[in-house]
């Protein structure tokens, strides 16, 4: 904004003379603000590099009125980002300096949050392995490799680096929001992409693809999962100037999208790749069982690992966007990983037949009972037989409400209650809260859980003794969405990258997409692309000395058509 300065003497008379023509000065200054035009976020693509300075100068030269502009100068671009007026924009177009004005594109999270019964599967007595990691063979890597050397950024709605699966490997990060250097994650998106690529194997919570890579963060999403083009652009900046300090081979997760492209975005990531990024991006979640719909960007640019998700059968996942760009798909469909300290929780029941994983019922007690249980059948007054009384009510779903079910276990004096389900797929999100209860929130209810159909009855069969039912702060939780999906790939990609530390990241990327397993018709297609990610198979092909493989002199040919990089 303009510096304006007022010599105005103390005097009387000095006063006087100078008072109107400095009220009616004041006035207009004010005037010209308060209806200055509107503004909205423009990245300026230039034909030349151009610095801050510069670029802020050539933006005082066309301003209509003073405004803050929150100028970003670019490095991976020429070009900056600044908050202008309709008419200022189209005076910048028609500067020499200038190649194109775009508005900011808008991109967001790509999760849907959880899809099947039992999708909370933490084992609340121990460590998971979510069924990605055997999917994509990362297991049977790590003898060799757990990622040992590779950078990872997961660029998103930041990281918790405080997760105690994280804590270990978390390197740094950055903030495109305060330009500071934590990328706090007060969403929860980008902590649960990093459990799938990195979360520790430490007996507690669930192990990632790629254990011992180092993790870093560039938050360009905010608390609601949405961010725009100038953010990616200036994440990209950050990685680069990163990896020139550092050296060192850099794979990237971006878990967001949209369906519309933007001009300098595109160039963007082009010239990522170009200096060894090597880059993976969600396909997008916008299909339907019946009508595909079309990668998204960032994912459909050139150079760009497009990643689909299947589910647990291996099956393509119904909202998983499809189309000539896709490169592999890897499983996203109810996805177990780390979120954000405090913000999630675990249920389950421990007796002499294993673990069951159950799914907190809303407004439940948290903590931990152990004891005796009894079969209370549909919940209703008269079931609760008399030797209930200090000991754990199992209840089936049906007739009556969760709530009436819940209180009559206690007023029978039981200690917990496990609710199982009446249809085998039908989905948990159950609740003690009920309209004919107005005290039901303030209620101070049992630990209460809910359980499926088969696990229900399978615990009523086999078990015997005492048994052990919790429902604690736990931090981790199922989503399901291509967001899910890449950071497998990205964890595959590390692991690969990490056995031939030497090649380019291009060649990782053609060994990764010709390397998959090949699902659905025969070669490439739209829906699968080149197939499964496997980390194995590429591991294998990069570097077979490492796996006892004799090197041979001439690579094999290529089992089906991959997209060029």
């Amino acid at each position: 904004m303009p510096t304006f300065t007022l010599a105005i003497q103390n005097s009387p008379e000095n006063e006087m003379k100078r008072s109107v023509p400095t009220f009616f000065f004041l006035a207009l200054l004010f005037a010209s603000t308060l209806f200055a035009a509107p503004t909205q976020r423009y990245i300026v693509a230039t034909r030349s590099s151009m610095a801050l300075p510069r670029a802020t100068t050539l933006v005082r030269e066309i301003e209509g009125t003073p405004q803050a502009r929150d100028i970003q100068a670019f490095h991976v671009i020429h070009g900056f980002a600044a908050e202008l007026t309709g008419d200022e924009a189209a005076k910048l177009r028609r500067s020499v300096e200038v190649d194109y004005v775009e508005p900011v594109v808008e991109r967001h999270a790509l999760e849907l949050g959880a899809i099947e019964s039992q999708a909370d599967v933490a084992n609340p007595f121990g460590q998971v392995v979510p069924f990605g990691v055997d999917m994509v063979r990362a297991r049977e890597v790590w003898p060799v490799t757990r990622g040992e050397g590779i950078n990872v950024v997961v660029v998103d709605t930041g990281i918790d680096k405080t997760h105690p699966d994280l804590a270990g490997v978390y390197a740094g990060g950055y903030n495109t929001y305060d330009k500071s250097e934590n990328p706090v994650d007060d969403n929860g998106h980008g902590t649960h992409v990093a459990g799938t690529i990195a979360a520790a194997d430490n007996d507690i919570g669930v192990v990632g693809i790629a254990p011992n890579v180092r993790l870093w963060s560039v938050k360009v999403l905010d608390a609601k999962g949405s961010g725009t083009t100038d953010k990616i652009i200036a994440a990209l900046d950050w990685v680069l100037a990163k990896k020139n300090a550092l050296g060192g081979d850099w794979v990237l997760n971006f878990s967001l999208g949209s369906s519309l492209p933007s001009g300098a975005e595109r160039t963007a990531f082009g010239n990522a790749v170009a200096n060894g990024l090597l880059i993976c991006a969600a396909s997008g979640n916008e299909s339907t069982p019946t009508l595909p719909a079309a990668v998204g960007y960032p994912a459909a640019y050139d150079g760009v690992l497009a990643i689909g998700a299947i589910d647990s059968t291996k099956g393509v996942a119904s909202f998983s966007n499809q189309g000539p760009e896709l490169a592999v798909v890897a499983p996203g469909v109810n996805v177990l990983s780390t979120v954000p300290v405090g913000t999630g929780s675990v249920a389950g029941v421990l007796s002499n037949a294993g673990s069951i994983s159950g799914a907190e019922i809303e407004l439940s007690g948290r903590g931990t009972v152990t004891g005796p249980f009894v079969s209370c059948g549909l919940g209703r007054a008269g079931d609760f037989p008399a030797s209930v009384k200090g000991r754990i009510a199992i209840i089936q779903r049906g007739q009556i409400t969760f709530n009436e079910k819940t209180h009559n276990a206690v007023s029978a004096g039981a200690t917990a209650v496990i609710i199982y389900n009446n249809d085998p797929a039908s989905a948990i999100t159950w609740t003690l809260k009920n309209d004919a209860d107005p005290t039901a929130t303030t209620f101070n209810w049992p630990v209460t859980i809910g359980v499926s159909q088969a696990d229900g009855q399978a615990l009523l069969g086999n078990a015997s003794g005492q048994i052990t039912v919790t429902d604690r702060a736990d931090d981790y939780e199922s989503l399901s969405g291509t967001s899910m999906a890449t950071p497998h790939a990205v964890g595959v990609a590390a692991l690969v990258w990490s056995v031939a530390p030497l090649l380019p990241a291009t060649q990782i990327a053609s060994f990764l997409e010709r390397d998959a397993d090949d699902l659905g018709p025969t070669g490439f297609d739209p829906a699968y692309g080149n197939g499964l990610i496997d980390a194995l198979n590429a591991a294998k092909a990069v570097a077979p000395s490492r796996f006892g493989i004799p090197p041979t002199t001439t690579p094999g040919p290529k089992r089906r058509a991959v997209r060029g990089h």
